[in-house]
């Protein structure tokens, strides 16, 4: 492999996790606000973003650690399975970032009970491992092999 391929990979597979940890923040941030107590008095988007935020930046450290190492983990799994099953590639893929992250969270609730929370809701995580199927999606998406044109006697 070369060094210019070696390098559009890490970049795709930063894209990825970028993407996935943007997106689960976003998640996460709604969560937080679906999470609030009503007022009786109307309160503004900007008051109730500016109370979140705290908490959301340290989702977002634990979030894009998780996923990254998840990724890691998973990611040349699917892309080993995808040179056997080439029609669920896509699939494949997603199934490995969501799954990457839903086993990170349940070990991070086994070992390291502080590192993360996860959402109190089973939408709220749902979502979440969403999020991180899109991120490693795109990263099956983005190194997809070129088709091959001609006869093809095995497939």
């Amino acid at each position: 492999m070369s060094p210019v391929a070696v390098l559009r990979i890490i970049a795709f597979y930063l894209l990825a996790v970028l993407v996935a940890t943007i997106l689960g923040c976003l998640v996460q941030a709604q969560i937080q606000l679906a999470g609030m107590p009503p007022t009786e008095v109307p309160v503004s988007l900007t008051d109730r973003l500016a109370s979140v935020w705290p908490d959301l930046l340290d989702f977002v450290k634990a979030f894009a650690l998780l996923v990254a190492v998840a990724f890691v983990c998973l990611l040349p799994v699917a892309a080993g399975l995808a040179r056997i099953f080439r029609p669920w590639r896509w699939l494949l893929f997603a199934l490995a970032g969501a799954g990457g992250v839903w086993a990170g969270f349940k070990l991070s609730q086994l070992s390291l009970p502080g590192f993360i929370a996860t959402p109190e809701q089973s939408w709220g995580l749902a979502a979440l491992l969403v999020a991180a199927a899109i991120g490693s999606w795109l990263f099956g998406q983005l190194t997809r092999p070129k088709a091959r044109r001609g006869l093809r006697v095995l497939g």
